[in-house]
């Protein structure tokens, strides 16, 4: 079916009939108003496409987007353990130094402390990844400063003859992935609640040389089956004592002299223990003081940290 154009007529004076044409002017207007409503129903298509439906490129923004609300999470956490870890430092790096010159730590070049991010749904991407950058460099700067203050702690150490303390590992060749349990309240493995633990849980093999970590005198030798099973007791200079448990095959005796490197036991797991390791313990005029306190003149600063970091997030000793 064909539509025709609507013709319109006028009767002139003469009462002739002829066709009425439209002239230029309303040509280009119906055109315009053709064009306008064209354009404006084009618009409004556009407009309820992009409100309703997502474009491949959206989609693949928004899944982005939730991908980068994860990640960002999971870095303000790391960031929360690690500024956890340098405050523990700091403290340990204080006390290291009062417990071998005796007089308080002289460092005060601390960063300031760093105010946890409020987190906003209005945050944009870009503010939220300024924001974490500007965190982790100030934590970077943050631990180059702990880590020079060590630097320190060990020119002086050097500059002194300590030789009587125990300043060593009692466990030669040691590596800080075998640490285990520290100094606090951990969850017993027989008791399955949580008790007192005053030592370190080193991991190692059955018949594994222990060393004394420096000249002392042995103050106590006990076999037993029972609680720490066999154990030697060293009395250093300086009110010091060293605790070695769970051996297997002791060496020295009561009284004997030993000396700093000398084997002096080996480890086992007699009395109550969960597998082969040694329990160390470190006290001073009879208070129980934390042996991570004197392993660093055997350890890297990076290697003491990470040794740090398990001995005190392990939750379950080893006996």
């Amino acid at each position: 079916m064909m539509f025709r154009r609507r013709r319109t007529y006028k009767i002139e004076g003469d009462f002739s009939v002829r066709e009425k044409r439209p002239t230029v002017l309303q040509v280009l207007m119906k055109g315009l108003n053709f064009l306008l409503i064209t354009v404006t129903l084009t618009l409004c298509y556009y407009l309820v496409f992009a409100l309703v439906f997502d474009t491949d490129v959206e989609k693949a923004l928004k899944e982005e987007n939730r991908a980068y609300e994860k990640i960002y999470d999971d870095v303000l956490r790391k960031l929360g353990r690690l500024e956890d870890v340098t405050a523990g430092l700091e403290s340990k790096d204080d006390h290291l130094y009062e417990e071998i010159f005796h007089t308080p730590a002289p460092f005060d070049t601390r960063m300031a402390e760093i105010d946890l991010l409020s987190v906003s749904d209005t945050l944009t991407e870009a503010t939220m990844e300024a924001r974490t950058e500007g965190r982790i460099a100030r934590n970077e700067r943050r631990a180059a400063a702990i880590e020079a203050d060590f630097r320190k702690v060990y020119q002086l150490a050097a500059s002194r003859d300590l030789g009587g303390l125990p300043m060593h590992l009692p466990l030669p060749h040691f590596n800080y992935a075998r640490t285990g349990a520290g100094v606090g309240m951990k969850v017993s493995p027989f008791t399955n609640v949580p008790t007192t633990h005053y030592g370190i849980d080193l991991m190692a093999a059955s018949g594994e040389p222990v060393i004394a970590p420096a000249d002392a005198v042995v103050a106590e030798v006990v076999h037993s089956r029972k609680t720490q099973g066999n154990r030697v007791v060293l009395q250093h200079e300086g009110g010091y004592r060293t605790s070695y448990s769970h051996l297997s095959e002791i060496k020295v005796h009561k009284g004997m002299k030993v000396r700093r490197g000398q084997v002096i036991a080996s480890v086992g797991m007699s009395g109550n223990t969960y597998a082969p390791h040694l329990h160390y313990e470190v006290m001073k005029d009879t208070v129980t003081l934390d042996p991570m306190s004197f392993f660093f003149m055997d350890l890297m600063p990076g290697d003491y940290a990470d040794m740090l970091v398990i001995s005190s997030s392990t939750g379950r000793s080893m006996d």
